[in-house]
């Protein structure tokens, strides 16, 4: 059987004017006329970025998108200044045409190597920042919850269906198939939003089916990977993953989150399902097999009695 639902609002917040930070320089964008051969990143590396504050609250996309925006904007600043002054012309008049500047329809122009060349003059490698925070509208006053991290300016949102199979002899649930919708902005690349919607309900499924931390008599029982459960791929059902689209206005190209948002929408689904199967509802999570057995025996339990009590009444 299958249900159902929504998710909640989730969405990327900011920190500080410098988290997600970005910084570039003329071999590391295209913007600024530079073709795509000539790009190339460094990843992770801390002694040509500025500080960051960390990657959480689905906001990695939103706010590093927006910084590499911004350096990209910046770069391209410096080096159509440096076409101005090499063909004569004021900054405002310079049209980017792929690896030809030019300050006129007649004129004849500068290569972008020229244009390089020309502002490597006076001050060697090319190095420019980006930043990104999100606007004070979005904060909603001084102090509010959250605000260690900044506010919230874009949301999610995702919707589930989730068909289970329940042996009621074992409790056992498997899940058959997810069908999820995320409404993640602008893809700006699909494979990758896909990876992250399925990435999204398999960390719902380990919420919803089996992770937990439990103690007895002040000892934790699940202390390693082995017991506390976290699905594998072996547990993974087909998850067919429909990418709804639409801009934001403050997103990157108008991208919002896809990392986190399907993961409420799966818990919901699930207990939906399990309801609709066996006519059992659970609202305490996980939906663990011996749970769902103590449940199915309860209530033949209460069948039993109710019978025996019609018995004696007949």
């Amino acid at each position: 059987m299958s249900s159902s639902s929504a998710s909640p609002p989730r969405g990327p917040s900011a920190s500080s004017a410098i988290s997600g930070s970005s910084s570039s320089s003329s071999s590391s964008t295209t913007s600024a006329g530079g073709g795509a051969g000539r790009t190339r990143r460094a990843t992770g590396d801390s002694e040509v970025v500025p500080k960051d504050n960390g990657s959480y609250s689905s906001r990695v996309t939103f706010m590093v998108g927006n910084a590499a925006i911004d350096a990209a904007r910046n770069l391209k600043a410096v080096l159509v200044a440096a076409a101005a002054r090499k063909l004569e012309a004021r900054p405002e008049d310079i049209e980017c045409l792929g690896e030809l500047y030019r300050a006129g329809a007649q004129d004849k122009g500068a290569t972008f190597q020229e244009v390089v060349t020309e502002a490597l003059k006076d001050t060697g490698t090319i190095t420019v920042t980006g930043n990104y925070s999100t606007i004070p509208d979005s904060h909603g006053g001084k102090k509010y919850r959250g605000s260690a991290i900044g506010g919230t300016m874009g949301y999610s949102y995702s919707a589930q269906v989730v068909e289970v199979s329940v042996d009621e002899e074992t409790g056992v649930v498997t899940v058959d198939k997810v069908w999820v919708a995320h409404d993640c902005g602008k893809a700006l690349n699909r494979l990758s939003v896909e990876g992250q919607v399925q990435g999204s309900v398999w960390m719902g499924m380990g919420q919803a089916m089996s992770e937990e931390v439990g103690y007895h008599d002040g000892l934790m029982l699940t202390a390693n990977m082995l017991d506390y459960r976290v699905p594998t791929i072996d547990d993974s059902p087909p998850i067919e993953v429909g990418i709804i689209e639409s801009n934001d206005p403050n997103g990157p190209f108008g991208a919002k989150e896809a990392g986190e948002g399907s993961l409420a929408a799966f818990l919901p689904a699930l207990t939906n399902a399990i309801a609709d199967a066996i006519g059992l509802r659970f609202n305490n999570l996980p939906v663990t097999p011996d749970r769902v057995f103590a449940a199915i025996e309860k209530r033949q339990r209460a069948a039993a009695r109710g019978s025996g009590r019609n018995a004696g009444h007949a």
